[in-house]
């Protein structure tokens, strides 16, 4: 890229999905979002996303986490091969 390099975190925030009956399996279904802001705004519509996906999504608990990774979530991932 011409002008230097983009920056990017490798801290963001996610949408991630928690089942309720194993608190130890979390997915993060959707992000990364630069601010929890961002996160917040985009919630409910991950959460539709998700239960799209599979409809046992329902019972799964969700929280905005802020985690140190380049991975996108589920939901931009499938988006990417579609």
């Amino acid at each position: 890229m011409a002008g230097g390099k983009k920056e990017v975190n490798a801290k963001n925030f996610y949408i991630v999905a928690t089942a309720p009956n194993e608190p130890t399996l979390q997915v993060k279904i959707s992000g990364p979002y630069l601010t929890e802001q961002a996160a917040q705004a985009d919630l409910a519509a991950a959460i539709d996303g998700a239960m799209d996906i599979d409809p046992s999504a329902k019972t799964y608990n969700y929280s905005i986490s802020h985690l140190e990774s380049h991975k996108p979530g589920v939901i931009q991932h499938m988006a990417a091969h579609v």
